[in-house]
């Protein structure tokens, strides 16, 4: 699933969503090699 996040992470705004952990999700930057956690307050499902 896509999402935008609010704030740039390294430039980057587009993540997909990975699995969700309690209130935080793994995501994949969309378009780097990285994967972060992000709270769902952090993003817009697109």
């Amino acid at each position: 699933m896509l999402a935008t996040l609010r704030f740039p992470i390294m430039g980057y705004t587009r993540i997909r969503l990975v699995v969700k952990n309690g209130y935080k999700w793994l995501a994949e930057l969309v378009g780097a090699d990285l994967e972060v956690e992000v709270y769902e307050e952090d993003f817009v499902v697109d």
